[in-house]
């Protein structure tokens, strides 16, 4: 009797089969982990990127938003009360931008322009309500300052950072109203003055005319400064006498937490910024404004600073100037 026989298929695979598809896994793998890495690596740092200079951009947007406010409240009324020849533009109020540091407008001398100013801020005695349009001072200007010392951090350590500082005068200190202030500056104060954004190095305040008349930004200034009491009681006014610009170019150059933390070390100011600067933005000409704007950036980017710049045209909307 014939003894049957028995057929069996290969169920398994060869270890070579198997070693193939393991490196075959790995490799795969390692792209996947690799890819993965490599995306949260960008988004990480787009992430630190925005949160660096998240602060720098809501200041921006605040500093902008309340130049926009801006009040001259000009009038007409007669040359001299006892002998009148003319009608004349008038103002108690008053808007200045000049070079930070030079008195009496505070801040660091090299960081560009500071402004004060009249606005509705609603500012002054808690004791009152219904008084969200009361008419305060402000102004802006940047400060190489130490932190300030907070009781709650009474033992942390203190950083020197450049700072954007807000000024706000109570609505009763106001003196821009006093019989000696018709061309005087004293007025601006910079008491009541906080933080309100780090590390921001550079500030260009710029009075300008719309850009259809105004394509070179001389019209008004050549030298960034504006002052609106300026040839008030001259014969004839000059057009800026008593009247707000048309339009503010602003310009704010934010380095990151990282950089100033390299270079912010001691009570006076890097050279890393300093000579970045030097030689920049000359006052007596704003025609090189853009050309100064790229040296500065790539000044910035050679020393490793990470940086963002922010520009904006903010127009006036109380500017009654043609």
């Amino acid at each position: 009797m014939r003894r049957p026989y028995f057929y069996s298929s290969r169920a398994g695979f060869t270890i070579l089969e198997v070693m193939v598809a393991s490196v075959v896994f790995v490799l795969l793998l390692g792209l996947l982990m690799s890819t993965i890495s490599q995306t949260s690596t960008v988004t990480r740092r787009a992430t630190e990127k925005v949160s660096a200079f998240q602060g720098a951009r809501s200041a921006f947007e605040l500093l902008t938003s309340k130049l926009s406010q801006a009040t001259m409240n000009s009038y007409w009324d007669y040359d001299s009360p006892t002998t009148p020849t003319k009608y004349i533009r008038k103002s108690e109020l008053h808007f200045v931008v000049g070079p930070a540091g030079q008195t009496p407008l505070p801040g660091t001398s090299g960081t560009g322009q500071a402004v004060f100013f009249q606005a509705p801020g609603g500012v002054g005695d808690a004791t009152y309500g219904g008084m969200e349009n009361l008419l305060n001072a402000h102004g802006y200007y940047i400060q190489y300052i130490k932190e300030e010392e907070l009781s709650f951090r009474t033992s942390a350590p203190k950083k020197f950072r450049y700072r954007l500082m807000q000024a706000i005068v109570d609505t009763e200190d106001l003196q821009v109203y006093s019989s000696n202030e018709t061309t005087g500056k004293d007025w601006i104060k910079d008491y009541n003055s906080a933080v309100l954004a780090e590390n921001i190095v550079y500030m260009a305040i710029w009075p300008r005319k719309t850009a259809s008349e105004d394509s070179t930004g001389a019209t008004l200034t050549s030298n960034f400064s504006y002052n609106s009491r300026n040839g008030a009681s001259n014969s004839p006014q000059p057009e800026t006498a008593n009247q707000l610009p048309p339009t503010l170019q602003v310009t704010m150059v934010a380095i990151d937490e990282t950089s100033a933390a390299r270079f912010c070390t001691t009570s006076t100011p890097p050279t890393q910024i300093t000579g970045a600067l030097a030689e920049l933005f000359q006052v007596s000409n704003t025609t090189d404004f853009d050309a100064d704007l790229d040296k500065l950036t790539t000044s910035l980017a050679q020393n490793n600073i990470q940086f963002r710049v922010f520009t904006s045209i903010v127009p006036m909307r109380e500017s009654k100037m043609q």
